[in-house]
């Protein structure tokens, strides 16, 4: 291997304050070096050494700047060195002591990953996380190429993500040592049921009162019916305009149990179940309060409709 030697003076302008004291800074260059990553740092290229600890450390992460793509070199300089260690301005700082090679070859490992790989991983965990939606598609945000370590990877989406917008996505390498966040834009389709024309409260939906189509989701329609088997036959509890999305709080509930019908009562109290005949005085549908009359005692009380044939008591 090359070797030379050479010292660069700093000298007075390197000083502040009337500092009275000099270091010394002592940096071995590799000859040969292969990395990954974004950027490179001194530390990558070169042993150092440097009287104060807080400084030898920082001067190790002292950024050299960015690395060429995979499968390419670059060469590093001991005066390209020289000169960013005087614009990071080291307290202290009165010699450069260099050593080593001439210069450092710097060979760039790893792969780029094609960005339609990416976003098919995407697309299905996207899948995994939306899986009513009937199409899905992705399209990555991010400028530059996506360099990893292998072609290799998982990607892990945030609990937060959401079918729309601008979101965030964690690209992890096997050994699961190496992410890297990438940006993208989903469309989630799905079927949105919306109104055909304006639709008044009371009215029975029929064919032709609502249509149904695919749509990516949005904050305006994720709520919405995706079936035309859950909305006709159902009756309106609100006014629903004309290309309005048709959602469940529009719909009046199915009547379960109605006024007089006969019913049986359950009641529960700290393990002990009574059941015991009974009689409607309301009517309403799954999970509605009505009034129920217990058939021995003519004693009326609240329960909850727990089916069209049950009615669960309210314990005091």
């Amino acid at each position: 291997m090359l070797r030379w030697f050479g010292l660069f003076a700093l000298g007075a302008l390197l000083f502040w304050g009337g500092c009275t004291f000099a270091l010394t800074l002592e940096v071995h260059l590799k000859e040969v070096v292969t990395v990954f990553g974004e950027t490179l740092v001194l530390g990558d290229v070169a042993e150092i050494s440097y009287p104060d600890p807080y400084w030898e450390d920082a001067l190790r992460k002292l950024s050299l700047g960015v690395l060429p793509p995979p499968g390419n070199e670059r060469t590093i300089t001991p005066r390209e060195i020289y000169t960013r260690i005087v614009e990071r301005g080291v307290p202290g700082l009165d010699y450069i002591y260099f050593s080593g090679a001439s210069a450092v070859r710097v060979r760039t490992e790893g792969v780029i990953l094609p960005k339609e790989a990416i976003a098919e991983k995407i697309r299905a965990a996207l899948q995994e996380r939306f899986p009513q939606a009937e199409r899905i598609e992705v399209t990555l945000l991010e400028e530059r190429e996506v360099a990893f370590p292998s072609a290799a990877f998982a990607v892990i989406l945030p609990a937060t993500v959401k079918p729309w917008g601008t979101q965030r996505a964690v690209l992890v390498d096997v050994t699961e040592t190496y992410k890297r966040e990438v940006r993208f834009m989903p469309s989630v389709y799905r079927s949105v049921v919306r109104a055909a024309r304006n639709l008044a409260p009371g009215e029975t939906l029929r064919e032709g009162d609502v249509t149904i189509r695919l749509e990516p989701l949005s904050p305006e329609n994720e709520k919405a019916l995706g079936n035309l088997d859950a909305v006709l036959g159902r009756s309106l509890r609100r006014v629903v305009r004309a290309g309005d999305v048709v959602v469940s709080s529009s719909l009046a509930r199915d009547v379960l149990v109605k006024r007089g019908d006969l019913v049986t009562l359950v009641a529960q109290y700290k393990g002990i179940v009574v059941t015991t005949a009974g009689k409607a005085r309301g009517e309403g549908g799954l999970g509605d309060r009505i009034v129920v009359e217990n058939l021995s005692s003519r004693k009326r009380m609240e329960g909850i409709i727990v089916d069209e044939r049950t009615v669960q008591v309210i314990v005091q």
